[in-house]
């Protein structure tokens, strides 16, 4: 067990203000938008038998179940990342804590942060160790502390519309990875972060259109759906190749595999699973009990929650032959040289040199 107790015992959900007297004060803090999101899913999912947020990996086998895709997913990230018992793992965005019940199991020493209590009353109630923290308030006393870090579909939530609008996209980013890369210890072997990430693909979206209702466009548009999304899930997802640039300055990228067509088939489970539950008479009383509370305290947010599931609006990113956005397993391997500190300025270039690959054939990597 990891027995640091950092400064901050709480998530801090900084609102942002014109009034704010620098970038990196407006961009810190986890968004109120991604806190409701979780909040609300941590009141409908384990009601529906779901206790994970992320994409599956089925191997393309269509006999593999929704269960068994989860666990080989689990597996592959601590594959990745060379956890092996004693490894001291940093799980940024932890969820449920199946993976720090996967690295439990394999000896390792393994951190969750998350922004949902009740994730992390879940996990210690199974002795995980679960934080409620932003990954951002991890203070320099925790440099060096970890041999792995995994972010499992959690990045896509560090950037907002508003960010974008303003051009620190890139600037957030970087100070990601440069968080990551003070946190890794420079002797260990192992030095690698993993993350899965949503990417826009088929297009980039102006990121004042998502700040807009959604009935300002066309009924399941393009971009009635990324209003929606942005209503109720909070985020604006890197684009091919971004998160590459930004981490060059700190990592090497060593592996990258398309998981879109896993995360599609996750997705589809989860609506299925969902909406299953709320015309069944053994779950759908208890999904009303805990709903109609939060109705009426957020009745904005929770109705284009629930519109979710007759839009499908997040399973829409994943279908089709050219889908709108994909989902990237990507495999960084710490660089141990003593780095400048970062300068903060969103036209800084040093992001925009491409180190390594820009990509991969879908495969493993040891």
């Amino acid at each position: 067990m990891i027995t640091k107790t950092p400064d901050v015992t709480r998530v801090t959900n900084r609102h942002r203000s014109s009034e704010a007297t620098s970038q990196e004060d407006q961009c810190c803090g986890t968004s109120p938008t991604v806190v409701s999101c979780y909040d609300l899913l941590d009141l409908v999912f384990p009601v529906c038998g779901l206790t994970d947020l992320t994409d599956g990996m089925y191997h393309g086998d269509p006999a593999v179940s929704y269960q068994q895709a989860q666990r080989n997913q689990a597996e592959w990230l601590l594959d990745q990342v060379k956890c092996s018992a004693n490894s001291r793992l940093l799980d940024v965005g932890c969820g449920y804590g199946r993976l720090l019940e996967a690295a439990r199991q394999r000896g390792a020493q393994a951190l969750g942060l998350t922004v949902s209590p009740r994730q992390v009353a879940s996990c210690r109630q199974r002795g995980l160790d679960a934080r409620l923290l932003d990954y951002r308030e991890l203070d320099g006393s925790w440099d060096g502390e970890f041999d792995c870090i995994v972010a499992n579909g959690s990045m896509e939530h560090f950037v907002q519309p508003r960010d974008a609008a303003l051009g620190w996209q890139e600037m957030v980013y970087r100070q990601l990875f440069q968080d990551c890369h003070r946190l890794l210890d420079p002797a260990s072997p192992s030095g690698r972060m993993v993350a899965t990430v949503i990417h826009f693909h088929r297009f980039r979206p102006d990121p004042q259109d998502l700040l807009k209702l959604p009935c300002r466009f066309p009924m399941l548009s393009d971009r009635f759906h990324l209003a929606l999304l942005e209503r109720v899930m909070g985020g604006y997802y890197p684009s091919n190749d971004q998160l590459v640039r930004c981490a060059s300055p700190h990592f090497d990228l060593v592996g990258q595999v398309d998981g879109t067509e896993d995360y599609r088939r996750t997705s589809e489970e989860w609506l299925r699973c969902v909406r299953r539950s709320f015309i069944s008479w053994k779950t759908a009383p208890r999904l009303l009990k805990r709903l109609v509370p939060r109705l009426l305290h957020r009745p904005l947010h929770t109705s284009f929650a629930i519109s979710l599931l007759f839009t499908a609006s997040w399973q829409w990113q994943f279908r089709g032959a050219d889908p709108p956005m994909r989902l990237l397993r990507l495999v960084w391997q710490h660089r141990n040289a003593t780095l400048p500190p970062l300068h903060e300025s969103p036209d800084d270039d040093r992001c925009h040199t491409l180190v390594g690959p820009s990509s991969f054939a879908s495969q493993q990597f040891a």
